[in-house]
């Protein structure tokens, strides 16, 4: 393994506190890494002719944006707002980022809202096609897409709408065709740099951007060696029968008078397309993304993580002439039910119960969720978990004195590839919470049919953890 690379830094933006420290995998995990992902679609929120980061405290001035996520984005909006003021239109719970984009005029004159972007965040070394570790995007880090001077296609812009036989392109599309229900759907994708200079939070603080595109054999330049994960952002418009997208435009800065008043409004081509990100994910929600879904080249779709803890104690139990024996510093549990001679074995694994639930909008639910690595070892099947007392020790649980082992239970179903799975635990992490339990046990027990099943330990490669997420899709 390659040796990791630290670095501390702590900033003030906007008053809140800002620290990140780690640079590299999240553990010794192999040197190849496949292709990982999650994504976050969110609604229009509102729009305003701000921008917090390229005019901060200063509202009014801006071109006009459109902006989605954090609902009361403006210009005076700091880290400490998205950190704080929990409101937000995108689908987790856990995405209090602020996203904006120039608003569109089509060229019929109409100016039209997207209905929603989505962005999807992946461990792709943008503009190459391979794939590589990255690191936390820190809290409150605030990066640019795209060129408000744009006068031409760009590697970071692409286009698409409905019945283009094109599909995305790099020029604006002028073959449309209509739904059967008489619409297209525009939509706009933009690229994000994805290299961080590992020390300013805000573009041009320093005298000149801070982050950056990584090189062609996707490796990140020298000047910016924080690889970050890759934003593409995608946003889509409802324009009607517009086939033709060649004159549309999009607002640019307006004209100010010496006074600093506006004068007159401008528009642009759309080469002149860009978005701008301001990170508002919780940071469990950030590390989760990173170590559990790109950093495994895992697709995590949209069900990212709001909180997670990780496992404090596990333990293999197994009957007959082991029953005595204690096996909490394996790096492997087993479990299987009773087979001929062979005793039955039990996994016992315990967690502190993530926070963060109380702090969730009402309209979300709240899920509570099993993470183990692991899969049958010779047999696809169903297997359990069930809630246990929390009054063990992995260094000496047995046989004996392990916790009863039965009652409500979640169930999973398995193969023999080796992955990440999940147990839905959710009813049973409530109960444990209404009983003022701060703290979740449960025991794993293999199926009727004898089958066996091996996952992986806290002293293992990929230990378990046990998140929190809320989806609102």
């Amino acid at each position: 393994m390659k040796s990791r690379l630290y670095y501390s830094i702590a900033v003030l933006c906007g008053g809140l506190l800002v620290a990140a420290v780690w640079l590299g995998a999240p553990s010794a995990r192999g040197e190849a890494v496949g292709e990982g992902a999650a994504n976050v679609s969110c609604r229009y929120s509102h729009r305003l002719p701000d921008d917090p980061i390229i005019y901060p405290g200063k509202p009014g001035i801006a071109m006009s944006h459109d902006f989605f996520g954090h609902t009361t984005t403006d210009g005076n909006t700091t880290a400490e707002d998205l950190y704080t003021e929990h409101s937000s239109t995108c689908e987790n719970a856990a995405d209090n980022t602020a996203y904006w984009a120039p608003s569109l005029m089509l060229p019929d004159g109409r100016v039209v809202a997207p209905g929603y972007h989505k962005t999807y965040y992946q461990n792709r070394a943008f503009p190459a096609n391979t794939h590589r570790r990255v690191t936390v995007i820190p809290p409150g880090l605030q990066m640019l897409a795209g060129d408000h001077r744009g006068s031409g296609p760009s590697v970071a812009v692409n286009f698409l709408c409905t019945g283009s036989k094109r599909g995305y392109t790099r020029t604006p599309p002028n073959d449309c065709v209509p739904d059967a229900n008489g619409n297209v759907q525009l939509n706009i994708a933009l690229a994000f740099p994805n290299c961080w200079d590992g020390v300013h939070l805000h573009p041009f603080r320093s005298g000149r951007n801070n982050i950056a595109y990584a090189n062609s054999d996707g490796t990140c330049p020298a000047d910016y060696p924080v690889p970050l994960p890759h934003l593409s952002f995608n946003l889509a418009y409802q324009i009607g029968a517009v086939t033709d997208l060649t004159n549309a435009q999009l607002s640019m800065d307006p004209t100010l008078d010496d006074n600093g008043n506006v004068v007159s409004l401008n528009w642009g081509s759309l080469y002149t397309a860009h978005a701008d990100f301001f990170n508002g994910w919780t940071e469990d929600a950030m590390r989760y993304m990173v170590e559990y879904c790109m950093n495994l080249g895992r697709s995590c779709s949209s069900t990212v993580a709001y909180a997670f803890t990780q496992v404090t104690a596990d333990a293999t139990v197994r009957g007959g002439e082991t029953a005595n024996d204690n096996f909490g510093q394996a790096d492997s549990l087993f479990t299987q039910r009773a087979v001929g001679s062979e005793p039955e074995s039990k996994i016992y694994i315990m967690f502190p119960i993530p926070k963060g639930a109380l702090e969730i909008p009402p309209e979300f639910t709240p899920q509570y969720r099993l993470l183990i690595w692991g899969g049958g070892v010779d047999a696809t099947a169903i297997i359990s978990a069930h809630s246990t007392t929390t009054n063990w020790h992995e260094d000496h649980i047995n046989s004996h004195n392990a916790p009863t082992c039965g009652g409500t239970s979640a169930t999973l179903y398995l193969d023999t590839y080796k992955q990440y799975r999940y147990f839905n635990v959710t009813n049973l992490v409530k109960t444990a919470i209404a009983a003022g339990e701060d703290t979740v046990s449960f025991c794993i027990r293999g199926n009727s049919s004898g089958n066996a099943f091996k996952f992986d330990s806290k002293e293992g490669a990929y230990g378990a953890i046990l998140y929190l997420y809320a989806v609102n899709s």
